[in-house]
């Protein structure tokens, strides 16, 4: 069943000209996982806002073939600020019947209720029966064990993890029975069991699931279609990531055959037409009329026919290039950034004796012993809440209340990328925030440039920037500086695909020493050459 037919949607933003994408077709129907994919500002969220009613301002028709779906929404920017526990946090979905339960359970645990109290409990369990209400509480609790939640039933709800607290959004998607789910980024800030989790969950949601992500492994691994905006323009494919890539490179490919056909056509063509002229123009003293005669009569018939010889292929020539165009196929200007190290160090830049970390009586993890080799790639992995983040922090002296022994070798300068978005300063413009001494302003805009952000984009403040706009500003922030060792607290998080290749090989060619945290499993394939765990307490190392 086809629950939503996109037909020719465009959407130009307010005080612009050009449309961010003209003409987008596509349907979402029963049973597929979509993936929304494309670079930061060809319009994803634009598309998704206007599929949710957000936008109305758009030219092109949205239809529903049967009825008006039910929509779920998982936004990027997931903040769940609650007191209730996970399990009160599912039943207060339904606020009205969310009451009720709690007004009974008041009543229930009184021992000294007035007549009047007794007769308000009897109307309360009345009204819950009216309502079915134990019908609701138990699709909670069924819906708890679904998404392997039932173990925090109790549990503040700011003491679970990341990854919980997106299964906890989750599930109160799944309280109103949506027939399309729409997920923005969802894998941000998962960690890779809970990433594991939601794959195989969004492959066995009985609807259809539309989602934007930058992971190429979750799009792999969940996709059955594939639309892709390029340059105001999108591509729609069956199948995951991989066989949308061979298929955009077979299409290229064909494309590129066609137009070299293409142009050798015109190129005899146009060649033919001139040995033509050419050769008429080479009898123009014979073909004036004061010649007279056959002699006049034959030269200039063969004068005539080879001009109008020439005159049809040119016709010919255009009606090809006008109705039968054959573009040469577009390839994306290589695109690189490159880290500058600083001067050499010594052969160990960090270990680590004994660390152990406390926050008040919660240990966070103990007694770790490591070292770092110059030149390494160093993936920090672990479970959400294992300390991955604390432990970056306290390598880059960013947090110096720690039991045991930290050591940095000689002249280690390092450079610091911090997950925390929100610490970036608000008011400052891109280019304010990344000035450096070290480099000029031109060089500066050029990074940018090469980030994607140019033009007077450098020149907002940052409190006005997407979420990628912003990791894209940190990373221009480590590309001004000079530094041997990079600690970078999830790097790739809500960068675009190209992005996030530019960034790879970028790490991948840079002399100096990585660590970082990461759960892009492509991207941590790629690049690290060593791994530390940071489970159960202690570091094991693994090459």
């Amino acid at each position: 069943m086809q629950f939503i037919h996109l037909s020719k949607i465009s959407y130009t933003y307010e005080g612009q000209c050009e449309p961010v994408f003209r003409e987008i077709s596509f349907d979402i129907a029963a049973g597929e996982r979509i993936a929304l994919i494309g670079d930061n500002g060809e319009g994803k969220s634009t598309i998704l806002k206007i599929i949710l009613g957000e936008l109305s301002d758009y030219r092109g028709e949205i239809t529903y073939p049967r009825r008006t779906p039910l929509i779920g929404y998982l936004p990027q920017d997931m903040s769940l600020i609650s007191d209730l526990t996970v399990r009160e946090e599912l039943l207060s979905t339904r606020g009205d019947l969310y009451s009720i339960i709690k007004e009974i359970e008041e009543f229930t645990d009184r021992d000294d209720l007035t007549a009047a109290q007794g007769l308000k409990l009897a109307e309360l369990w009345e009204e819950y029966n009216r309502l079915k209400i134990n019908e609701y509480v138990l699709k909670i609790d069924t819906i708890l064990a679904e998404l392997q939640l039932d173990r925090y039933s109790s549990t503040n709800c700011r003491e679970i993890s990341e990854g919980e607290k997106t299964r906890l959004q989750l599930g109160k998607l799944l309280v109103k029975e949506p027939d399309i789910l729409i997920l923005d980024e969802p894998t941000n800030h998962l960690d890779l069991e809970n990433m594991l989790w939601l794959e195989s969950w969004v492959r066995e949601f009985p609807g259809a699931v539309l989602y934007v992500s930058h992971d190429r492994s979750f799009i792999n691994n969940t996709a059955t279609k594939i639309v892709a905006l390029v340059r105001g323009a999108a591509t729609v494919v069956s199948g995951n990531y991989d066989t949308f890539m061979t298929n955009v490179e077979n299409e290229r490919e064909h494309q590129s055959v066609q137009f070299q056909e293409r142009e050798k056509l015109l190129s005899k063509l146009q060649d033919a037409a001139r040995k033509r002229r050419r050769w008429a123009s080479t009898f123009q003293q014979d073909t004036r009329a004061e010649g007279g005669g056959k002699k006049f009569e034959s030269i200039f018939n063969a004068v005539r026919t080879m001009h109008q010889q020439a005159k049809h292929i040119e016709q010919r020539m255009e009606m090809l290039q006008k109705r039968y165009k054959v573009e040469k196929p577009w390839r994306e200007k290589e695109r690189k950034i490159r880290f500058n190290p600083a001067g050499s160090t010594s052969a160990q830049l960090v270990t680590c004796n004994g660390i152990t970390k406390r926050y008040s009586s919660n240990l966070v993890f103990k007694e770790l012993f490591f070292h770092v080799e110059r030149g390494e790639k160093i993936w920090f992995s672990g479970r959400n809440g294992s300390g991955k983040s604390t432990l970056m922090r306290i390598i880059a002296g960013l947090d110096g209340d720690f039991e045991g022994e930290l050591f940095r070798g000689d002249r280690v300068k390092i450079g610091w990328f911090d997950q925390n978005l929100h610490n970036l300063p608000n008011v400052l413009t891109l280019v304010e925030y990344t000035k450096s001494e070290e480099r000029e302003e031109s060089e500066i805009r050029s990074f940018f440039g090469c980030l994607g952000l140019s033009g007077e984009i450098v020149n907002r403040q940052i409190g006005s920037l997407s979420w990628g706009e912003k990791t894209k500003t940190q990373l221009v922030k480590l590309l001004t500086g000079n530094y041997n060792l990079l600690l970078l607290d999830e790097p790739t998080n809500h960068l675009d695909i190209t992005t996030r290749k530019m960034l790879e090989e970028a790490l991948i060619d840079y002399p100096g020493t990585v660590i970082f945290v990461s759960h892009d499993r492509t991207f941590i394939s790629n690049l690290s050459t060593r791994e530390f765990s940071l489970d159960e307490w202690k570091v094991v190392q693994k090459r």
